[in-house]
């Protein structure tokens, strides 16, 4: 209930195959935060390929130049 009380722009990275924190965990967070952007990883478990990380990195850098 209180994720609406965050008031600044916030990005969501979720994997759609984490066994930990299921997926719908990080559309709840999307959804109850304003102004939140979901990155959905396919596929992806709780961390993060190597392979992924340069696309995250790109996709946190344009999104904290964006607040």
């Amino acid at each position: 209930s209180r994720l609406s009380d965050i008031q600044i722009p916030t990005l969501v990275i979720h994997g759609t195959e984490d066994a930990i924190l299921p997926y719908d965990h990080g559309e709840a967070l999307a959804e109850g935060i304003p102004n939140a952007e979901l990155m959905t990883l396919e596929g992806v478990g709780h961390e993060i390929p190597e392979e992924l990380a340069k696309e995250i990195t790109q996709k946190i850098i344009i999104h904290l130049k964006q607040i």
